[in-house]
């Protein structure tokens, strides 16, 4: 399986912002939306860097096995939408199903190769990629995951990971993209609330441990009974490299 230091994937694509920002730095791009309202609008949005070859999108889910299953598309938030219902359905927000089929993470990186910094957003299923992840000896140099829980600090250690940084993505008055760039070429940083915020080696801050990760987890974000004990309305990312 081959590496590729100029590829991006974004594993929930949503609605593009964080896509748009990896092509603005001049990445190639695998692009995962299973909710094909939002993959028919991203393709017509972003035609040119799909013609181009520089935009792989796909509308279809990343799950545990290749099949088909039901998609939860959440009407009121769709940043919710999950093919575990709870997630897709929570809070009694309004949802569709849908039947979309799913690939494993593995079937996506024989096809596309390794890349340079693996984006997982994909609600309930950012464990299951990182289970698969196991299977690998070559792994994307800088990998995020929306935490959740202490585990996502274990899983992501299990994979050999060994420095972390912990981001809070309502506040993202950290993600000023640097000037000269560290990541590929420059581009404009802004923050609409929906992006991910900066990558890699533009990301703030020092590399932590893994024991001064779990501790600065456990005390600011969420215990390992679960207990929220971070910002109110915060929630966070979870980086890693090798």
């Amino acid at each position: 399986m081959l590496s590729h230091d100029d590829l991006i994937y974004d594993l929930g694509t949503n609605q593009g912002e964080d896509t748009a920002f990896y092509l603005a730095k001049g990445f190639r791009v695998v692009g995962v939306e299973a909710n094909p309202v939002l993959h028919a609008a991203l393709a017509e949005k972003l035609a040119e860097p799909i013609a181009a070859g520089r935009l792989t999108l796909l509308n279809i889910g990343i799950w545990d096995a290749a099949r088909t299953l039901t998609f939860y598309a959440n009407q009121d938030n769709d940043h919710w939408s999950s093919f575990d219902p709870a997630y897709g359905t929570r809070q009694g927000t309004r949802y569709e199903t849908l039947e979309i089929p799913c690939l494993t993470v593995l079937d996506l990186l024989r096809r596309c190769g390794v890349p340079r910094y693996l984006k997982i957003d994909i609600e309930g299923a950012d464990r299951l990629v990182l289970a698969q992840l196991r299977q690998l000896a070559r792994l994307p140099r800088y990998i995020s995951v929306e935490e959740y829980g202490v585990e996502a600090l274990h899983d992501l250690a299990a994979l050999g990971y060994s420095r972390f940084k912990l981001l809070p993505q309502a506040d993202k008055s950290w993600a000023e993209a640097p000037q000269p760039p560290r990541e590929g070429s420059y581009a404009k940083r802004w923050s609409d609330g929906r992006d991910s915020g900066l990558f890699g080696a533009e990301l703030p801050g020092e590399w932590l441990s893994y024991a001064a990760a779990e501790a600065a987890y456990l005390t600011g974000i969420r215990t390992a009974a679960w207990e929220y004990v971070g910002p109110a309305g915060e929630w966070w990312d979870i980086h890693a490299t090798r």
